[in-house]
């Protein structure tokens, strides 16, 4: 029976592309991420927002169109 032995050196030396980049693309649109987050802070401050799920009325106690929540 024989065994490998991978070391950090080899396996960098077999995907060199991902030395020269930390990503493979930038988002050009806000991300999932921001769209939750806007949503949350407008939710906060206003007491409602826009749904990020079917652009509907977000309030406390969800969409009043989709039923979606933050939580």
């Amino acid at each position: 029976m024989s065994t490998a032995l991978a070391t950090e050196t080899a396996v960098a030396a077999r995907r060199p592309h991902e030395q020269s980049a930390a990503r493979l693309f930038e988002p050009s649109r806000s991300t999932l991420e921001d769209s939750i987050l806007g949503a949350w802070e407008d939710l906060t401050a206003r007491g409602h927002a826009e749904c990020p799920v079917c652009a509907g009325e977000l309030g406390a106690a969800g969409c009043d169109t989709c039923g979606s929540e933050l939580s």
